[in-house]
């Protein structure tokens, strides 16, 4: 919000006719005050950002090295230019004050008409105040509207709009181990991580007396870096509340619950009667005679995860138990008994909750349906696990292009990983082996674009779509696929043979 130089020259100071002589790439560094000095040793009284007026008085009778020192050491304390009044000292500038100018990157500008310096301080400095106090207003109404945000128990995706409103500009949420959290202004992770690398300005995020992350603005705001970074600074302490409220429930119920669930992950044997005493200790009496749909979320941090699923829960209007289990959390949502499809039901809330609360880094799977039983839960938690595991290393993300997977989904994986190595090997060798060798040899990529084709039930239109590509090049593979293999991959008796193998090479090359 503070007036550049630039804007300066060509509004309050135009009356003066000014010239700028050197130092033209840094005219828009913003001018924090303007006074006028003809100290000759002003430099130790500078504290930077200063538009310094000068009639030369002080140099008057030095010699060239002389003047070159004044201006390198004004040029040392960050002062934003320096304008001289010609016709005084100096009829034009010294061509050596003019090139150490240029060598310290410093604003140097001359002043032909004569202008009481009084008057260009007085307008000057009424503009900087004014932005000021604008800049101030500014700040003001937008701990307004974080706090409204905060209050309506809105998440990272809510506050960042905020603040991005006010700034104009990409805004990154980091953790401390430098994963990306949050973003907006950015298209993808690759724009996110592309405004870190330029980021004008960042503030620490504090959460619990800790320090969580950071907050980082991408180039392009509509303020100035000072103005910005105090936006960052006052709005970073919000997100670190965010982040906190985000957290799951503390004390003797978490603590139940996180038990339960690691006792029903490691298989432990729990009677019925214990059972539904453990789920109530946890903060969940109702889950008996209930459909349940395990969840198991990978992510930079447990509070991110227990938010969506907290979320998720309170759109389903039921209960749900959340607990971190060997730095994963895992929840069990409760879905309404006599439902098509409980685990539709369970990913549609969680990808509701997931718009609500933007957040990358974030692999979420949900698992198959069951009863509030031991057995039922143990088998159904330790599948969701096992496919988390997949879904993380593996990447199937790139296949599905969401970070939510189901264990249906994932189950030729599952299956894939159960099998003996000497199995799969076989299984790719009797397959897709010269699809595979070929794609070594060229450094293409046709077992995915069957494997995608498969998936999306033979049809070019959807395949196309996943792969980017235009239909006519996808028909041009497939008929190099076939060429290949020496039959037709569609043939409907083969689609589960090839999806295993498919799978096989593609676990194996990533694993």
């Amino acid at each position: 919000m503070l007036p550049t130089v630039r804007e300066l020259l060509a509004d309050q100071f135009s009356a003066a006719d000014p010239l700028v002589l050197a130092g033209h790439s840094r005219l828009g560094r913003s001018v924090r005050w303007v006074h006028s000095s003809e100290i000759y040793e002003i430099s130790p009284l500078l504290s930077g950002g200063e538009l310094l007026l000068t009639t030369g008085l002080g140099l008057a009778g030095v010699d060239a090295g002389t003047r070159r020192h004044y201006l390198r050491e004004i040029a040392g304390r960050g002062v934003a230019g320096v304008a001289f009044e010609l016709g005084r000292t100096f009829d034009a500038m010294p061509p050596e004050m003019v090139a150490e100018a240029s060598r310290n990157g410093l604003p140097l500008i001359a002043l032909r008409a004569v202008v009481p310096f009084i008057d260009l301080c007085r307008a000057a400095n009424t503009e900087i105040v004014s932005r000021e106090v604008s800049a101030l207003r500014l700040l003001n109404e937008l701990a307004r509207d974080v706090t409204k945000e905060l209050a309506a128990g809105n998440g990272l995706a809510h506050l960042l709009a905020r603040i991005g409103a006010a700034t104009g500009c990409a805004l990154i949420v980091t953790s401390g181990n430098g994963a990306l959290i949050a973003a907006h202004g950015v298209d993808d992770d690759r724009s996110a991580w592309a405004a870190v690398e330029a980021a004008v300005a960042s503030a620490p995020i504090r959460a619990r007396e800790n320090n969580w992350g950071t907050l980082t603005a991408g180039p392009g705001s509509v303020l100035d870096e000072a103005t910005l970074a105090q936006v960052l600074e006052q709005s970073a302490p919000s997100l670190g509340l965010a982040l906190t409220n985000s957290s799951a429930p503390t004390g003797r119920p978490q603590l139940a619950a996180m038990t339960l669930l690691a006792d029903l992950l490691d298989g432990k044997p729990i009677r019925q009667a214990d059972l539904k005493v453990r789920g109530t200790a946890a903060g969940v009496p109702a889950l008996s005679g209930r459909i349940l749909v395990p969840v198991a979320i990978d992510a930079p941090d447990a509070r991110i995860a227990a938010r969506l699923l907290d979320t998720a829960a309170k759109e389903l209007g039921r209960p749900g138990l959340v607990g971190e289990v060997h730095a994963t959390t895992y929840g069990l949502l409760t879905v309404e008994r006599g439902g098509a499809d409980a685990v539709g039901a369970a990913v549609r809330v969680l990808r509701k909750s997931f718009a609500t609360n933007t957040v990358d880094g974030v692999t979420i799977v949900v698992g198959d349906p069951c009863e509030f039983t031991a057995v039922a839960l143990t088998g159904s938690l330790q599948a969701t696990r096992a496919a988390l595991r997949l879904a993380t290393l593996h990447r199937r993300d790139r296949l599905a292009g969401s970070p939510i997977s189901t264990c249906r989904e994932l189950a030729t994986e599952l299956v894939v990983e159960s099998l003996p190595e000497s199995e799969r090997t076989r299984l790719i060798a009797t397959t897709v082996a010269p699809l595979i060798a070929w794609d070594a040899t060229h450094h293409s990529n046709l077992s995915r674009t069957l494997e995608v084709y498969l998936r999306h039930g033979a049809s070019p239109t959807r395949s196309a779509t996943a792969l980017h590509i235009g239909r006519q090049s996808l028909y041009q593979r497939l008929d190099r696929i076939r060429e290949l293999l020496g039959y037709d991959p569609s043939d409907p008796a083969l689609a589960g043979t090839l999806l295993l193998a498919l799978c096989a090479h593609r676990l194996a090359a990533v694993g």
